[in-house]
């Protein structure tokens, strides 16, 4: 007996990216998917040291998630679009569509948020603007409403918080198309086409469509009252004939704090496609909206003094006092008091005389801090040839080389635990302490200074960007028991140029 095949979807035609493709990257997660990322970069900007994948973090690039069944490529034109607005683009193929694949986790919006966290800190990219279609746009949310601090702006086409922000028909017809598929999945045939010629999807397409489709039937779930946490510059942009039902749109528009909602005329849901256009210049005005910038050399103040911090005294206690008044403000350098920075070792590095520190330069006289002078900062520098080449054990040597120039030791300086205290932020003391340091080390015949740095640190991130450091491709590092990425980025600031 002949098995009828399941419905065939027939995707619209659309047009892909223009732009030359920059990085593909395979990241790996936790339950054996490999998520595929797909950088493209403005012309002139490539794939090497200072731009690693094509992205420089002084312009923060565009983050880019599609619809269900789809692929990065629906967004082509609009890549174009953004590279040509001089930023850089990072579209993802979402779990199990495009290159992507599966992974044994339950599947999940909130598991494809999680995805896109990862290849941003594969990436070592901390801050991004969203865009997001159907699915996409629900990964928009989600991650402007959980990963706040690291996003931008997001704009969101044709998202929905809820099932039921779709028609019943069409929930319906989804519920019965996800059944036909699993059908097909279990007693379907290789290389079957329509009466037309159009191929039917295998037995093993049709349980990830099935699966893909029986997504939408039952997710997302999102509480409209938990979007209120969401803070930066949303668009939500549908069709004037899009699925999504009106009451729905404004349900999201209503929730996020000053969110915008955009209808586009004569247009239904499949928004990339059919009006790229006008979906490019929605989010380029979202991006404006909050377009963070680092460009130029950071300036060095003129009120601060940094100087060699004494091995005797007080101030290893100080230290100890400065890193836990860090750590206790939270914000996005994930320490945690005994775990980061490890007891002893602040105290270790001082006694080595390694330590710097910056003060109210009127707290200072001839080179040294008065006993009752503030410390603003501090930063401890010494002779670690092996920082980030994947050759010596412990913190600060990772598992993969970045591509360091093999240096003698004596040309190369590493810098560990550069803090600021929260209540002298503003006043870059961190830029004192690096361009203090940098002199002392190309004094010292240094060649090179060298760091490591968690990759989702914002403020971090963008100060090393700002102070002239190039960065190198991010290695896996992980910290047991610190809530950050396994990654990490490489900064290193030449001096012998």
């Amino acid at each position: 007996m002949k098995v009828t095949p399941p419905p065939v979807h027939v995707p619209r035609p659309y047009a892909l990216p223009t732009v030359p493709l920059a990085a593909r990257v395979e990241v790996p997660t936790a339950d054996g998917a490999t998520i595929v990322a797909w950088t493209y970069a403005p012309a002139g900007v490539v794939d090497e040291p200072g731009t690693p994948f094509g992205l420089g973090l002084a312009v923060p690039p565009v983050l880019m998630l599609h619809g269900n069944g789809e692929e990065h490529g629906i967004f082509g034109p609009v890549i174009d679009a953004v590279c040509a607005s001089g930023r850089a683009v990072v579209a993802v193929d979402s779990r199990a569509q495009g290159q992507s694949t599966r992974g044994t986790a339950p599947l999940s919006y909130e598991l494809m948020a999680a995805d896109a966290r990862e290849v941003c800190s594969r990436l070592g990219v901390p801050q991004v603007h969203v865009l997001g279609f159907s699915d996409g746009g629900i990964l928009g949310l989600l991650l402007a409403r959980d990963w706040g601090e690291h996003v931008l702006s997001v704009t969101a086409l044709g998202a929905n918080l809820t099932p039921d922000g779709l028609p019943r028909e069409d929930t319906d017809w989804m519920a019965y198309a996800a059944a036909e598929n699993r059908r097909w999945a279990e007693e379907g045939e290789e290389g079957v086409t329509l009466e037309d010629g159009t191929p039917v999807p295998s037995p093993a397409e049709s349980a990830r469509i099935a699966e893909l489709l029986q997504l939408m039937v039952e997710q997302p779930q999102i509480d409209a009252a938990s979007l209120v946490r969401i803070t930066c510059p949303v668009t939500v942009m549908v069709g004037e004939f899009d699925e999504i039902l009106p009451e729905e749109t404004d349900r999201i528009v209503a929730a996020i704090p000053g969110a915008t909602k955009v209808v586009e005329p004569g247009i239904d849901h499949n928004l990339p496609k059919m009006a790229p256009d006008a979906v490019s210049r929605e989010l380029l005005a979202t991006v404006a909206r909050n377009d963070v910038r680092h460009e130029g050399r950071a300036s060095i103040p003129a009120d601060i003094a940094v100087v060699r911090l004494p091995v005797s005294g007080l101030w290893a206690e100080r230290l100890d006092a400065l890193y836990a008044h860090v750590s206790a403000t939270g914000g996005t350098c994930g320490w945690v008091p005994g775990v980061w920075p490890p007891a002893g070792m602040a105290r270790g590095l001082l006694a080595a005389g390694s330590y710097w520190g910056a003060f109210d330069a009127a707290a200072v006289h001839d080179g040294t801090p008065r006993e009752d002078a503030v410390l603003l900062g501090a930063v401890a520098m010494d002779l670690d040839a092996d920082m980030g080449d994947g050759t010596a054990p412990g913190h600060g040597s990772g598992t993969g080389g970045p591509g360091w120039e093999g240096l003698p030791a004596r040309e190369v300086r590493g810098l560990h635990l550069l803090a600021v205290d929260p209540d002298a932020r503003g006043r870059h003391a961190s830029v004192a302490l690096l361009d203090a340091v940098a002199r002392e080390a190309r004094a010292e015949g240094a060649r090179v200074v060298r760091l490591n740095t968690s990759v989702q640190g914002v403020e971090a991130n963008a100060m090393y960007t700002r102070c002239d450091f190039t960065r190198h491709r991010p290695i896996w590092l992980p910290y047991p028991t610190l809530p950050m990425p396994g990654w990490t980025n490489l900064w290193e600031l030449r001096l012998d140029v």
